[in-house]
């Protein structure tokens, strides 16, 4: 890819962006909790043959992958840190919030997620119900056991895949189940202010997930940092130098610690950069907990039991 490429997940055929640094930090991962391919033990087991030492589960608004993670990381040198990924939107803009050293045990947060899985699940349901008027007839019980835990639109993708009605995952969203598909059943969503304080609530800190898919950024952000947003992600997906340049400076002239991930599913398309091929720098970990103690007063959701 050369230096002057823009490319990302959207783009398949890009080839990944890769670091001058050891890739020691993916704080962007996705499992079946949400809609992942891979459990959290198959997750973290492939991990391990990696040079991954700290990581974060960032399932869409669900944390039951963080525990099975973390008891398959236990004895390792591994480092796994709870997190969660929230939809919000606010104006026309969809932002994705990040949020890292969360409890997720803490009951408040549950409650909540509880909400977002019975919105995600009907949701899903009518999406199921407007292809088959579309005469693409899949099973809303197809979709639910190809989820096999929070339901999401690539799991009507796969179902869709499966019989034959898209070539591809992507032409799925391309044609009926993306953000302007005829098939789209968008769920109820926070703004992006009202999830941060969610996950400041649960004892975390948020960063703002892959910019790039951000409608006006430049006037989502001023809002966000002023509620005490830590970071965006600069190293993320397969951003090349221009993507990360402009996010660099954001970062800059907000205070916010340049953070990142590989954003990974285990969907197995083209070029998917896989965990250990891409990451923000290995201080970026230790830098974002430094802003959580000093948000939380010393005691935030989680304490790592060793030196990030």
């Amino acid at each position: 890819m050369s230096e002057d490429d823009e490319a990302s997940r959207y783009e398949p055929s890009a080839s990944p962006w890769r670091p001058g640094w050891l890739v020691e930090v993916d704080l962007h991962l996705h499992t079946i909790a949400s809609d992942g391919s891979l459990s959290p033990t198959e997750l973290i087991n492939q991990i391990l043959k990696t040079s991954l030492r700290t990581v974060a589960i960032t399932d869409h608004d669900s944390t039951a992958g963080v525990d099975e993670a973390m008891t398959a990381a236990s004895g390792t040198n591994l480092t796994v840190i709870p997190g969660i990924e929230f939809g919000s939107e606010v104006d026309d803009s969809e932002v994705h919030l990040i949020g890292l050293f969360i409890d997720h045990t803490s009951p408040a947060l549950q409650t909540v997620l509880e909400r977002f899985r019975n919105q995600r699940v009907e949701a899903a349901q009518e999406m199921v119900s407007k292809l088959n008027a579309l005469n693409m007839n899949i099973t809303w019980e197809r979709v639910s056991e190809l989820a096999e835990g929070s339901v999401g639109r690539p799991h009507i993708a796969r179902a869709l895949l499966e019989k034959g009605f898209v070539t591809s995952i992507r032409e799925a969203f391309d044609l009926y189940i993306g953000n302007d598909g005829p098939a789209r059943v968008p769920r109820p969503k926070f703004t992006p202010v009202e999830a941060l304080e969610i996950v400041h609530a649960a004892g975390g800190v948020g960063i703002v997930a892959h910019p790039r898919t951000v409608n006006n950024l430049d006037g989502v952000l001023p809002a966000l940092v002023e509620a005490g947003l830590a970071g965006i992600e600069v190293f993320a997906e397969k951003y090349g130098t221009l993507h990360q340049r402009r996010f660099r400076e954001l970062a800059d002239k907000y205070s916010l610690i340049p953070g990142g991930g590989t954003d990974y599913h285990a969907f197995g398309t083209e070029n998917e950069v896989k965990p250990g091929m891409s990451g923000p720098p290995p201080e970026t970990a230790r830098l974002l907990y430094e802003v959580a103690l000093k948000k939380h007063n010393g005691t935030p959701g989680f304490t790592p039991s060793r030196p990030l």
